[in-house]
């Protein structure tokens, strides 16, 4: 994500995220951050953050096997959002597309 308001959302999530796990608290912040992305016109960071939120809506968790070398759900869900605060890298877009692929599978 290439803006600073969006970015600083998402770092705060990670943040939330390693004190306090995964938890329906992080979908009001999670659709805020993709209506930074929408705004921005990056389809990829727009879709990935929306089926996210849903993922976590529907199931209460991250339990995904996204990133395969991560054991834990807390670490996956960072690591994808991660992603998204350094989407301006080829490299993490290409993860981002894969991993945004996989969990839209799963839904």
């Amino acid at each position: 994500m290439r803006n600073p308001k969006g970015n600083d959302i998402l770092k705060k999530l990670i943040g939330e995220i390693e004190s306090n796990g995964i938890s329906a608290a992080l979908i009001a912040p999670l659709q805020e951050a993709r209506e930074v992305a929408k705004a921005e016109n990056d389809p990829l960071i727009t879709r990935s953050l929306r089926l996210l939120w849903q993922h976590i809506e529907a199931n209460d968790s991250f339990e995904t096997p996204l990133a395969e070398e991560i054991e834990t759900a807390t670490d996956n869900l960072i690591f994808f959002i991660s992603l998204c605060v350094k989407s301006d890298n080829e490299l993490n877009r290409d993860e981002l597309r894969v991993m945004t692929q996989q969990l839209q599978e799963l839904a």
